[in-house]
């Protein structure tokens, strides 16, 4: 199974928003769906309250626990959904994202949301990943 991220010469270029616009696959064995990930430690404890970077990094946690659930990693990962409840916080996202994907960007739609599921909550995260 290969993920290869692709710039369409027709399509402005996301690249310095450290997305790709479309992820091919090639032979997936399966689609793994991941539910939103927020600040939840393991323990359900939040993470990072009022905090955006701290929340951020157990976010990224819990998806490569998420993935890794299933025999992947983080380069499974074709698509991403991110939940912002201020868009303020994007450039920290990108800060996160760079370090989170070094190499491959899977495709991204980001969003500011009026609420998430707990009111602490800052950020969630939805992916979609291909064994």
């Amino acid at each position: 199974m290969q993920l290869q991220s692709i710039q369409p010469a027709n399509l402005w270029d996301s690249s310095p928003y450290l997305f790709s616009q479309v992820v091919r696959v090639d032979a997936p064995r399966g689609l793994v769906f991941i539910a939103g990930q927020v600040a939840l430690a393991p323990d359900g404890s939040l993470v990072g309250a009022g905090d955006v970077d701290a929340q951020l990094r157990q976010v990224f946690a819990n998806l490569r626990a998420a993935v890794g659930g299933v025999g992947g990693t983080l380069d499974n990962i074709a698509s991403l959904t991110v939940y912002l409840k201020d868009i303020a916080h994007h450039p920290n996202y990108l800060r996160v994202l760079a370090d989170e994907f070094a190499d491959r960007r899977p495709a991204e739609t980001l969003l500011q949301v009026a609420a998430l599921g707990l009111p602490e909550l800052l950020v969630e995260v939805q992916a979609i990943a291909v064994l």
